[in-house]
This record gives C-alpha cells, structure tokens and sequence, in this order.
C-alpha cells in the first residue's frame, strides 16, 4: 500500500498533482484524454460532480486535483482514483490512492 496523502479536515486549495507515464515511464499525452479523479469513503463517492482535473502540461502527463471543503468535511482514511479516457484507449490507474484527512 502507499503511503497516504495526509489532508485536513476542511482544508481547500490543496492541489493533488499526477503524473501520467505509460509501462516504459514515458509521459501518456493527456490531450485528448478527459482525466478525473475519484474520491471515495468506502463505496461511497466523496467529490461527485468535480471530479474533473486540469491539465497544465498534457504533453507531458500532468494533471491537477484541486480539493475542496466538500472533499475534505469528514476525516478518515478514503481512497483516491485516477482515470484516464478517451483516445485509443481508456487507462484506470492500478489499485487506489490513500487519502488520510485528519482533525
């Protein structure tokens, strides 16, 4: 497991930066791609509906999360998920992201 990104409670502002590589570590061109990142307690979506990131750098793989006083209201340990779409194919990262928010 990875280590959790710490956050907390109430915080905003926080930007969660991504970097997208393929199997040989090359950046994956996000241009073309819609790239979201889920937040959830359990089964349950934390952020629906802004989920979207931007993009400051989509030649090279780079997108932004920005969290919000919605994402962060409740402390625990919840799960991060990183989607990519669209283009020739659709990339889901493997496993989740750790995402500790505290008092």
């Amino acid at each position: 497991m990875n280590e959790a990104i710490q956050l907390n409670q109430n915080d905003a502002g926080v930007i969660l930066s991504f970097h997208c590589r393929d199997e040989n570590g090359d950046p994956i061109d996000l241009s073309k791609k819609a790239v979201d990142f889920f937040l959830y307690d359990d089964d349950t979506l934390i952020n629906n509906g802004r989920t979207a990131c931007t993009k400051p750098d989509s030649a090279l793989g780079v997108a932004e999360y920005t969290i919000t006083k919605e994402d962060t209201i409740s402390t625990g340990l919840f799960q991060g998920k990183l989607r990519l779409m669209g283009g020739p194919c659709d990339v889901r990262n493997i496993g989740s992201i750790p995402i500790l928010i505290k008092t």
